[in-house]
């Protein structure tokens, strides 16, 4: 991923740096510098980094990874790129895969998807996870929004008080997280299915999607079925 505000590039999950973040200065995108490592915590799936301007005043002014690490929720003080720390980890019950998430506006909570909680636990439907990151250094699980499918949760985004999710079979689901950036319960408002033949754990449909357009136009992906471009007519 690409922060944007820093003009830093983080790949993860490569063959370099423990599989951890290796990071890459583009500020002259014309010549693309290594700048660090950070592996002390292993493979990163993916992450979220930001120039945090959050409620923990110890770390305003800094850039700060929110990392999903399989099987952790692992918090990273990237700010100087030769001396990258750890601030948090946490792992949670019921982890299968911890895969990717994003914070919400406020900086007050992100929302986190386990890909493999669906597969492997038959009891219950479609999970996203609101977690608290007022604390850094010690982010809790806050609260659970079950989604009325059987389906895999895949990668998620927000933008302002709406969280776009690709949930494989289930394709687009989009929530309002007005009550979810106060620690509060989500509701789905619109989906689109880019997957109608499937509707349980597979691993079929759709892997993520794109909101930020000024348009307001989304993109969604189908495994099967190729790219789809949709609006939600939404008056937020």
């Amino acid at each position: 991923m690409i922060n944007e505000d820093s003009g830093f590039a983080y790949s993860v999950g490569s063959t370099t740096c423990s599989s951890g973040l290796h990071v890459v200065d583009i500020r002259n995108p014309l010549r693309p510098t290594f700048a660090g490592c950070f592996g002390e915590d292993g493979y990163v799936h993916d992450a979220q980094c930001v120039n945090y301007q959050g409620p923990d005043q110890k770390y305003v002014g800094k850039e700060v990874c929110f990392c999903y690490n399989e099987e952790s929720l692992t918090i990273v003080d990237v700010t100087d790129k030769d001396d990258m720390k750890m601030i948090s980890r946490k792992e949670y019950q019921g982890s299968q895969y911890t895969h990717q998430g994003w914070l919400l506006p406020n900086g007050r909570y992100l929302l986190l998807n386990d890909e493999l909680d669906e597969v492997y636990n038959s009891k219950h439907n479609t999970r996203t996870m609101l977690w608290n990151v007022d604390s850094l250094e010690n982010p809790s699980l806050a609260n659970d929004y079950y989604n009325a499918e059987t389906v895999i949760d895949h990668n998620l985004y927000t933008l302002g008080n709406r969280a776009y999710l690709s949930n494989y079979c289930g394709g687009l689901r989009i929530y309002d997280t007005t009550e979810a950036a106060n620690g509060g319960d989500m509701s789905e408002i619109a989906y689109f299915d880019v997957a109608p033949d499937c509707d349980t754990t597979e691993f079929f449909g759709s892997w993520s999607s794109y909101p930020y357009f000024p348009s307001k136009k989304i993109v969604v992906n189908s495994i099967e079925r190729g790219l789809f471009v949709v609006k939600f007519n939404d008056n937020q």
